[in-house]
C-alpha cells in the first residue's frame, strides 16, 4: 500500500437525502455517480487494483468513520463502518502490500486493515455489524482487527509560568518583569 490522492469529495445539493454528512466522490477532478458517507477524506491508499478510502464526519461529540475499498472505476467493492471515535486517523504504518495499521486520535487502540484480493465469505456477527445493507451478504475484501491499547489521556502541556531550578526548587519565570525597590 502507498499513499495516493486521486479522490476528493464534492458537496451534494441540500435536497439530497442526508446531504449534511454525505458527499459525491470525485476522481482526478471528475465527479462520479458514487456517494459516500463522510464530509472529509481521512486517508487514501493505493493497493494493487484498489484504493482504500477512509472518510469521516466530525460532529460536536465525536467523529463517524467509514472505510471504502474502491475499484479502478471508483465504485465501492466493500465498505466498513468503523466505531465512532473522538478524532481523526493518525499513526498510519504500512505492514505489507495489502495491510496497514492505523490509530485514531483519542485512543491507543490499533486497527489492522487487510485487503483480500479474491475476497472471502464470512457471516461472523462482528463482521456483519460493520457492513451496510448493500455489502451485508457480499464477499468480504476488507478485514479489520482491533488491538486494544492502554487507556488514553490528553497529554498535558508544561506550565510556562513555573520553571524548575537546578536544585529542584521553583523560581519565577525568566520573562517576569523585575521590580526594583
Amino acid at each position: 500500500m502507498r499513499a495516493c490522492s486521486s479522490y476528493s469529495l464534492l458537496r451534494l445539493p441540500k435536497w439530497y437525502p442526508m446531504a449534511e454528512y454525505r458527499r459525491r466522490l470525485v476522481i482526478e477532478g471528475r465527479p462520479l455517480p458514487v456517494v459516500v458517507n463522510g464530509d472529509e477524506v481521512g486517508l487514501q491508499l493505493a493497493c494493487g487494483e484498489y484504493t482504500v478510502l477512509a472518510t469521516n464526519f466530525d460532529y460536536f461529540e465525536g467523529c463517524h468513520h467509514w472505510i471504502y475499498l474502491l475499484g479502478r472505476n471508483g465504485r465501492p467493492v466493500d465498505q466498513l463502518s468503523m466505531p465512532d471515535q473522538f478524532g481523526f486517523i493518525q499513526e498510519v504504518a504500512v505492514v505489507s502490500p495489502n495491510e496497514v495499521v492505523l490509530g485514531y486520535f483519542g485512543t491507543n487502540d490499533r486497527w489492522n486493515l487487510v485487503v483480500r484480493d479474491g475476497g472471502f465469505w464470512s457471516y461472523d456477527p462482528r463482521s456483519l455489524l460493520r457492513r451496510p445493507n448493500r455489502f451485508l451478504l457480499a464477499k468480504r475484501r476488507l478485514e479489520v482487527k482491533r488491538t486494544k491499547g492502554a487507556p488514553w489521556s490528553l497529554p498535558s502541556a508544561p506550565n510556562p509560568s513555573i520553571e524548575g531550578t537546578a536544585s529542584g526548587g521553583l523560581r519565577p519565570p525568566s520573562t517576569a518583569p523585575h521590580v526594583k525597590r
